[in-house]
């Protein structure tokens, strides 16, 4: 049986692809969806709790963008659509 990583798991392999192509212009930060620390991002948690969205949420700059899957296209589409750009 081939066991698929947790969210946490992904997370950090998400960081870490980033980091090559971004460098430190971005962080990754994992935010377990029961724990307290849903609390501080509030439109996060309303979109857990309320509307029943497919988890992961990715944010930017605390704001949920992308819901239901990590694609690096889009991430790094929206990156770039804040001034972020890769590294040569």
């Amino acid at each position: 049986m081939v066991c698929s990583p947790d969210m946490e798991e992904q997370a950090a392999d998400l960081g870490r692809r980033l980091a090559r192509y971004y460098g430190d212009s971005v962080r990754v930060e994992y935010v377990d969806v029961l724990s307290s620390r849903l609390d501080e991002f509030p439109v996060a948690r309303r979109l857990v709790y309320m509307n029943n969205v497919s988890l992961p949420i990715i944010a930017f700059d605390g704001q949920p963008r992308i819901v239901g899957g990590i694609s690096i296209a889009m991430i790094s589409e929206e990156l770039e659509k804040r001034g972020v750009v890769p590294l040569e």
